[in-house]
């Protein structure tokens, strides 16, 4: 049976309910209406006074890309807000926005190069290839 596909709004609740539980952060969805500015990101608020700006992207469809408008609304806030702004397509990725966590390093296979793994760690094995050795994306998001 083919599973359903997430929501954004499905995702918005999920990052809400995460920044929800830090001290410190104040978080509002943005709804799109005849008064508000288009390409605005959804979620906007404060992390210890500090603006931050976060458009959700749903995690499974890769087809949802950021359009122009959205990129120079997210650019305007940067430069000219000075705010926190991003992507995210899921809680994880909205906590290392605010930089509340960590990006796991990304390992890739040295031998085959095609298989890549998330983690502190890497693998023993790569499962493809079966090759030990891996190479680490530092900072890689």
């Amino acid at each position: 049976m083919r599973q359903q596909p997430v929501l954004e709004k499905t995702v918005v609740n999920r990052i809400m309910a995460a920044l929800r539980q830090f001290p410190g952060i104040v978080v509002r969805k943005r709804h799109g209406t005849a008064m508000g500015v288009a390409g605005d990101p959804d979620l906007y608020g404060s992390i210890n006074g500090r603006h931050f700006e976060i458009e959700v992207k749903r995690p499974d469809d890769h087809s949802a890309r950021l359009t122009p408008l959205q990129s120079q609304r997210l650019q305007e806030w940067r430069l000219h807000g000075k705010a926190i702004a991003g992507v995210a397509h899921s809680p994880e990725e909205a906590l290392m926005i605010l930089g509340l966590r960590q990006a796991e390093p990304l390992w890739t296979c040295a031998a085959c190069m095609d298989y890549t793994w998330r983690g502190y760690d890497a693998p023993d094995r790569c499962p493809r290839c079966g090759h030990r050795h891996f190479n680490q994306e530092v900072g890689a998001c």
